[in-house]
């Protein structure tokens, strides 16, 4: 039987929770909103008694007090692709309204099936100062970005505050977008994918060229490359910190595990060991994520030593694929 080993985590220090720089986030929302109104792709829970509707396109939300907190979302003319166009737009928003605007931007990050950055801080307008927070949002099957935006009265912060936490926590894909696709994936399995000691799930839309050590996988962009290699478990102690050494040379520079040490889980009961470790590099202007899983199998010939390396950016669209193909790793039992 093969046993999925998914309370192994992959290190993922790109990820950033949602609303960690604006408010602490609490369960109080009690309904359940999505947008768009025709295939929503994103939704989010708000208190009961806040008002919702939909006006020219945008869904407004609104605290039961008439205006204090005024949620808005919206589809940008920023293309999905276009970061900068995007935070220009967003911007553009609230520009008009407010003076003495001071805005900071976070990278992009994975949340909850989404990409999503950050634009947040603090503005004055005819009210007085205000609390300014959107997410802007890419979602994988839309071709414009969604702009999700949160202002609110600074003089109200401490009672509403535990609700806008709570709003901009539940953003999020919508069920059937995130739900995997039944059978779409390709499996690589060793010594073969009817009895295999190892397997790992692959997409199914992405290139698959085995080779006598394992498999070579390219995404379709060409972003993602990866690499199973089978290896005699005689080299366990040696082959890990060679491939490192090996790959890290190609770089201008390298730091693995944020300057720490490597993950280490082991499982006694199945007599397995995985290693995790992963590195930013930098060659000329671009940075790099690269990234090293080992398996090691008590008792069997062989382990299983994954490695991909790519743009940072491209965990962007990718992301989510490799969390789950590190997550699709299966060892046989004893």
């Amino acid at each position: 039987m093969l046993v999925t080993r998914s309370k192994i985590p992959m290190k993922t220090t790109l990820l950033l929770s949602l609303a960690a720089l604006i408010y602490p986030s609490l369960a109080l929302a009690e309904q359940t909103l999505n947008y768009p109104k025709k295939n929503p792709l994103v939704t989010f829970s708000a208190p009961d008694d806040w008002k919702a509707q939909m006006k020219n396109g945008s869904l407004f939300v609104v605290s039961p007090d008439g205006g204090d907190v005024i949620v808005e979302v919206m589809t940008m003319e920023a293309a999905i692709d276009d970061d900068a166009a995007a935070v220009k737009e967003a911007r553009g928003t609230v520009n008009q309204d407010f003076k003495n605007l001071k805005l900071t931007k976070t990278e992009p990050a994975e949340a909850n099936g989404l990409v999503v950055r950050l634009l947040g801080g603090e503005g004055e307008d005819d009210t007085g100062p205000a609390h300014i927070n959107m997410a802007l949002i890419k979602h994988p099957d839309a071709s414009n970005q969604i702009l999700f935006s949160l202002i609110a009265s600074k003089d109200k912060a401490a009672e509403y505050g535990e609700a806008c936490g709570a709003m901009l926590n539940s953003i999020s894909a919508t069920a059937a977008a995130k739900a995997p696709a039944v059978g779409k994936v390709q499996t690589f399995g060793y010594p073969d994918k009817s009895s295999p000691e190892f397997a790992v799930d692959f997409p199914a839309d992405w290139k698959m060229e085995p080779n006598d050590e394992g498999v070579y996988v390219e995404s379709p962009d060409k972003l993602i490359a990866m690499n199973v290699l089978m290896i005699d478990v005689s080299d366990v102690g040696v082959a890990l910190e060679s491939m490192k050494k090996k790959i890290g040379g190609t770089y201008k520079s390298i730091v693995w595990n944020e300057g720490g040490e490597a993950e280490i889980n082991k499982d006694e009961a199945l007599g397995l060991t995985a290693t995790f470790d992963n590195a930013v590099a930098m060659d000329e202007d671009v940075k790099y994520s690269v990234n090293f899983v080992q398996y090691v199998r008590k008792g069997s010939s062989k382990f299983l030593l994954l490695f991909s390396q790519q743009p940072l950016k491209a965990l962007e669209k990718h992301g989510d694929a490799l969390t789950n193909i590190i997550r699709s790793i299966k060892v046989k039992n004893q």
